[in-house]
This record gives C-alpha cells, structure tokens and sequence, in this order.
C-alpha cells in the first residue's frame, strides 16, 4: 500500500519534475553560451536560481528527486562523456547543497504573511550561503589542483549569488500569486505593453551602442560615466512593468532586459564594456547591474503592497482578516475584506457552502463541516485551521477564529474571520505539507 501511494504520489507529480529539468537545461544551455570562454570557472551560472526555486517550490519528499535530476543535468552540461566523467559527477554534486540550504532556510525560518521578513532572509541566506560555498570551493580547489584561489573566489561567489537572486525572483514572479496585481484594459494592460516598447527600445540603443554613438557625433560627449548612467533608464521601464503588470509582469521586464544586455555586453558592445577593464568584467558588471534591478523591483512591489495595508491611524500594518457571514438555513455566505490568494479565488467558490467545501482539502472537510454545522451547545466556537485550495491548485492553510453561532436568529448564522496562516509570501508551494 505504501508503495503504491508513493508511485502515485510522483506520478501526480511527474509533469512538474519534468518542467524544472527542462528550465535548469536551458539556463544551463544559456549560462554556457553568456559565460567566458577561458573563465577557470562559470562566471554566470542561472541553474543555480532554478534549483533554488525548485526546492522553495516543491514538497520536501521531492527534494531527492529534484536533486538526482539537477545533478545529472549538470554532468550533460559539463560534456562528461568528453571529459573526465568523475570530476564532472563530483563538480555536479557539489554545486547543489548551497541552493538546498537556502531554500531550506527561507522555508523553515519564514513568518507567515511578512512579505519583507521573507525577502530579507532570502537574501541573507543566498549571501551568507554562496560566500561559504565559494570559499570551501575554492579552497578546494587550490588545495587539490593548484588553483587561483582569490579568481576562483570571486568568481564562484558572484556566480552563485547573482544566478540566484536573478533567476529564483523571475521564476516565483512568474508562479507567485500573492503579489498579483489586477489588471484592466485602461490602466494596466495597455500602459504595460507601452512600458514593455520603450523597454525593449531603450535597452537596444543604450546596449548596442547607438545612444553612445549619438552622444559622440552629435553631442561630442565621451565620458564612460555619463554613456554607463544611460543605463539606469531601461531600470525605470522595468520597475514601472512591475508595478502595472505585477509579479509576472515584472519577470517579464527582468527577462527582456537580461537578454539585450547580455547579448550585447558578451558581444563587447554596450556600457559595462569598457576601456581598461579585464576581459570577465563586463560579465561581473552586468551581473551586478541585473541583480540590483532585479532587489530594486522585489523591494518596491513589497513595499507598494505594505504601504496599501498600513492603518492611517496608527501607521503600523493591519492584520488582514476575511468576514463571513453563513446562512445556515440556505448554507449561502457574504463575505467582506477578500484580500490576497483569498482575493484571487474565484468568488462563485465563496458564494455557497457546498462550493466552498469542494476547495477544502478531503483531509480537512470534516473538520470544516462540524464546525459549520450548526450544532454547537456554545455561541463561542473554537478555532480552527484547514488547506484550501487556490484557482492555481496551490494550497493554503486557513485559520478560522472568533467565530459565533446564532442559535437564537431566524435563520440561524454563524458569523466568523479567516485569516491565512500557512503560506510563503514569494514562494508559492504546489501543495503544502499537512
């Protein structure tokens, strides 16, 4: 019995396994075609953000899958059947622990509906983490094969830090629904194909070098200073496609910049290539400059959504409740304050007792319907918690408190608050552990 509920178990998970192979192949593929050519080591190096957000994402019984499965990409990646095929399996292990303890970090040590606690120990850990990982790797390497242990430092830490960051914020941009903005035709949709244009134009003049050329002929101006401030203009687009288009939207924009300025940039073309640098720089500059964009619009979209739950009266944020009120004689229920994943369920879901029923977890609908069922001795009910499922098929754990009966109306009511209590603000998971 167990073995079958195991079988089924990564059967039903099998087409997501699939799709995170499939993405840390391509930023591979990718991060080889970006990477210098006579680099010691990867100098960019975007598998190590899809691992991480692959563990922030998954249940803790795939993490071995997962692992198995990156850890042979690795070895596909490193060309081992042309090459020394017991150094690339250990190169393809060693490089997965630091992504595993990051991930393993946010999600054990995050607090439940603290946006910007949950960015900042992302952060904290990616840092921290991929500064060890470069020294012990380094060190390693220095010991064993004689290597340039202050490059290959470097080199490994900025790898691992900016592939991260950059890469784990686009993926859950795209994934993550707690931060989704509402769109209209009027004020999101069309104002952020607008912004995406001018993204797209502005990155291409200011990275293949019509904007410098410009500056030159027409303006006769040559400072590098003033052609390397150019480029904090595609940033502006990219924050503002943020803000109209949400999480994805913002992904969107992340993408779209990294792909001009990187091509450009490794085709020595563009700001970040400039006179008197060494040949890797460039490539550690735009990095550098990716990542800042990439914490710039994490930041601003956490802290737009905080400022829109600040109380005016006291200036701290408000605990966010959902009001219901179930009329137990119809089982219809109206509801008041829908905010966040619960804002974005479908609201025939909310509508009706049964409807909503059918999104509570099988494990948690007995549960659920004896505290609804109108029985209770008590006009206090207890508090309780169950999972709820999200249009996306994400579960949510919910806690329903300072719920009262009615015994006593005509038609009886049960009137309570549900506030979400089990979630990770930025990392979504495809199901939650009971």
């Amino acid at each position: 019995m167990k073995m079958n509920r195991a079988a089924s178990f990564f059967q039903h998970n099998a087409v997501s396994i699939a799709l995170w192979m499939i993405v840390y192949y391509i930023s591979g593929v990718i991060s080889l075609k970006v990477d210098a050519i006579d680099a010691q080591i990867s100098i960019v190096w975007f598998p190590a953000g899809v691992a991480t957000a692959a563990f922030l994402c998954a249940r803790w019984r795939l993490w071995p899958v997962l692992l198995l499965s990156f850890v042979i990409i690795n070895v596909i990646l490193d060309n081992a059947f042309d090459n020394n095929l017991t150094l690339s399996i250990i190169y393809a292990i060693v490089a997965m622990p630091a992504s595993m303890l990051i991930a393993w970090i946010t999600r054990y040590f995050s607090r439940p509906g603290d946006d910007l606690h949950i960015i900042l120990l992302w952060l904290f850990a990616t840092i921290l983490v991929s500064f060890v990982d470069a020294l012990l790797f380094s060190a390693g390497l220095n010991f064993f094969r004689n290597a340039n242990f202050k490059e290959i430092f470097w080199s490994g830490f900025i790898a691992d830090a900016t592939g991260i960051i950059f890469a784990t914020t686009v993926i859950m941009g795209f994934m993550n629904t707690r931060l989704r903005t509402r769109t209209s035709i009027v004020k999101n949709i069309i104002p952020g194909l607008m912004t995406w244009i001018l993204l797209c134009l502005s990155s291409l003049l200011i990275f293949n070098n019509t904007a410098k050329a410009f500056a030159h002929n027409n303006l006769h101006l040559y400072s590098d200073a003033l052609i390397f401030s150019l480029a904090c203009i595609p940033v502006i687009f990219a924050v503002l496609m943020s803000l109209l288009w949400g999480n994805r939207g913002g992904s969107l924009a992340l993408l779209t910049l990294s792909a001009i300025a990187m091509y450009f940039t490794k085709n020595k073309l563009g700001p970040f290539f400039m006179r008197g640098l060494y040949p890797h720089e460039p490539l550690m500059l735009i990095q550098g400059y990716l990542t800042a964009t990439t914490l710039l619009m994490v930041f601003i979209r956490v802290i737009t959504r905080d400022i829109s739950h600040l109380d005016a009266a006291n200036g701290i944020q408000a605990r966010q409740y959902a009001v219901y009120q179930l009329n137990l004689a119809t089982g219809e229920i109206a509801w008041g304050n829908l905010m966040g994943e619960l804002g974005l369920i479908d609201e025939d879901v909310f509508s009706h007792r049964e409807t909503l029923m059918q999104r509570v977890h099988p494990d948690d609908r007995d549960l659920l319907a004896a505290h609804w069922a109108g029985t209770s001795n008590q006009n206090n009910l207890p508090i309780i918690q169950f999972r709820l499922s999200t249009d996306e098929g994400a579960w949510i754990r919910v806690t329903d408190s300072g719920s009262l009966f009615f015994s006593q109306n005509t038609p009886q009511m049960i009137v309570g608050k549900w506030r979400i209590t089990k979630t990770l603000p930025l990392f979504k998971t495809d199901q939650m552990d009971k």
